[in-house]
């Protein structure tokens, strides 16, 4: 059995220096299925490096920390301090509750309404404050521990909340109530609605044949009093073309894209060949506060 696991995507600049990991931000999107980090030179404020891990598909978040210490068997930098540490945890259980109806002391209530008890797992809550609400979510005792042993300046949020509040920053002013923005995961996809400034609609769908994945995204598209006709779809994460996937958004939306990056942020020239949608939420947490 190997002790290590080696990246199978990775970009680093000449630029980057292992003692220099003190003056640099650390964004990492971490899953059941792998992990993928990015580094942001905050001297040079430019992204210097991005890679990316497969841990297969675990069936317990319990074993997310042995894959941690298999990277560091690879990367011994991959630990060091970092002047900024975002951890974005990828799972389905959190739910979304506005702000002013929030009550910390009953979080684990709101939480229990939409989702399953977690074993071996804390609640804890990130604030959205450009969506004026608040994310509920279980994250796995043995990996936050973890996490908090290698980086104990770690910032931990769920990924939806970095996905929301960085299209309500990057789309503000720039989008109308017929813009939709598809970020697609491993079985899951997770579609948002804008409208006036403010989050419409937000939710994640599981699903297991593209017949799911189009149904799923075409009731959505009902519910919102929408058509497919009109809509306009930004796309984001794990899609590709020649995928069964895009080949139903092909067949059933008219006007559908890949997002582009994000122009207000700098990227080393490395990253001129890397397509901007697959890890724009990951990138775009280095404004998310």
């Amino acid at each position: 059995m190997s002790l290590r696991i080696k990246p199978y995507f990775s970009l680093i600049d000449k630029s980057f220096r292992e003692s220099q990991t003190k003056n640099y931000t650390m964004s990492m999107q971490i899953s059941l299925y792998g992990l993928v980090f990015s580094i942001f030179s905050e001297d040079r404020n430019k992204f210097i490096g991005l890679e990316a891990y497969s841990f297969g598909k675990l069936d317990d978040e319990s074993k997310i920390p042995f894959q941690l210490d298999l990277i560091l068997n690879e990367r011994p930098w991959f630990a060091y301090p970092y002047k900024r540490f975002i951890l974005l945890y990828q799972n389905r259980y959190n739910t979304l509750i506005p702000k002013v109806l929030f009550d910390e002391t009953k979080k684990s209530l709101y939480l229990g309404f939409n989702q399953p008890f977690r074993e071996n797992s804390r609640i804890i809550f990130d604030e959205l404050p450009n969506a004026l609400a608040n994310n509920i979510y279980y994250i796995s005792n043995p990996v936050i521990e973890k996490v908090k042993e290698f980086w104990p300046n770690a910032k931990i949020k769920h990924f939806s909340s970095v996905f929301i509040e960085s299209l309500l920053i990057n789309f503000k002013n720039n989008t109308d109530e017929k813009t939709l923005f598809l970020n697609l995961r491993e079985n899951s996809f997770d579609l948002i609605n804008l409208r006036d400034n403010k989050l419409h609609f937000y939710n994640n769908f599981d699903f297991r044949t593209k017949e799911d994945f189009i149904y799923f995204l075409l009731t959505a598209i009902e519910n919102l009093n929408l058509n497919p006709e009109d809509v306009k779809l930004l796309m984001m994460g794990e899609i590709k073309k020649g995928m069964n996937i895009y080949d139903m958004i092909y067949q059933y939306i008219r006007d559908f894209s890949f997002i582009q990056k994000n122009e207000n942020l700098q990227y080393s020239f490395i990253f001129d060949d890397l397509k901007p949608h697959l890890y724009y939420t990951l990138i775009n947490s280095v404004q998310c506060e």
